[in-house]
């Protein structure tokens, strides 16, 4: 049997709070060992309340703890890059929220660092651990839609938390695109399996703050394919992908957010559909075990530089034209 993976968490992001922790608790191959906070009283709140041994006042002090193998970045967009570099060099595997980070060039760097202290770095996608999206891919790569032409995918909701929050500063990673369009364009990249040629983006910023409020990408990936994406902090939710080639069509709704709903993979030939239906899947859980599988040598990480550089291009070029 595994040896159990030894996890520490970087603050007290309210997805660690409701999502991370609830996984990995039911997780048979993990242990939550330890949580940092820059309040220790939270830090200690916090351990009291889900039974973890140690809490922290600093995330340098939990970086130190030679008993935690691995660690789960969930903090503000910004401090994806600088927090990551540190653990891996503590000697930590980091498993860190998406964005990875703000630039290419910080994902570069990142990944430079996992490789030369030997040290696993995956990006929190949780979405692509879901059984639906596996079996949405084996779908497409068998032909019953045809080659696939068209991607449409849009991931938003009304955003209404006080202006104090991260994701209104855009010096923090705040908008929309680095939030939930980052899904989008991961989605997009990961059916046609190539970078696209070219990138389009438009925008409605919001006049306090700059951040982008909603955006709308047009990508040209190779072989004339286009992908339609868009996200959004002021609309009403959607998280969805469409993917259509010309015998068929794949749809899935709550495409990036099936925790804990039955779910469906909705496929349209000669405008016939059939439903393929998911029982709940907790895709953090997924996630959690396959990087542990990773870490004891027995994997690859699912998502590896590749898919995070790519991505990270992609949203540089859509940003720079935005706020040009």
């Amino acid at each position: 049997m595994m040896e159990k993976v030894r996890w520490g968490i970087l603050g007290g992001a309210a997805i660690a709070e409701t999502t991370f922790i609830p996984a990995i608790k039911k997780s048979k191959k993990s242990e939550l060992v330890a949580i940092a906070s820059r309040d220790l009283s939270k830090a200690r709140a916090w351990a009291k309340n889900f039974g973890l041994r140690r809490a922290y006042g600093s995330y340098e002090e939990l970086l130190a703890d030679p008993e935690i193998e691995a660690v789960y970045n969930p903090l503000p967009n910004h401090l994806h890059f600088p927090l990551s570099i540190a653990a891996l060099r503590a000697g930590k595997h980091v498993l860190c929220e998406k964005p990875l980070a703000l630039t290419a060039a910080e994902v570069q760097e990142m990944f430079a660092e996992a490789k030369k202290n030997n040290r696993l770095l995956m990006e929190g996608f949780m979405y692509r651990f879901h059984p639906r999206l596996s079996q949405t891919l084996e779908l497409i790569r068998s032909g019953v839609i045809g080659p696939p032409r068209l991607v449409r995918a849009v991931f938003g909701f009304v955003f209404n938390r006080d202006r104090s929050n991260y994701r209104w500063r855009p010096e923090m990673g705040g908008g929309a695109l680095y939030d939930v369009g980052c899904y989008t364009v991961n989605a997009a990249r990961l059916v046609f399996g190539s970078e696209p040629e070219e990138v389009r983006a438009s925008a409605h910023l919001d006049d306090k703050t700059g951040i982008d409020l909603t955006t709308s990408l047009l990508c040209t990936f190779p072989g004339n394919r286009q992908a339609l994406l868009a996200c959004s902090f002021e609309l009403e939710f959607e998280s969805s992908l469409e993917v259509s080639g010309s015998q068929g069509r794949i749809f899935l709704s709550r495409a990036f957010s099936a925790k804990h709903f039955e779910t469906a993979i909705q496929l349209t030939r000669q405008q016939k559909t059939e439903l393929i239906t998911f029982s709940p899947a907790d895709q953090f859980q997924l996630m959690i075990e396959h990087f542990g599988e990773a870490i004891r040598g027995r994997t690859e990480p699912l998502l590896d530089f590749k898919d995070s550089y790519g991505n990270a291009v992609v949203i540089d070029k859509a940003l720079k034209l935005i706020h040009q």
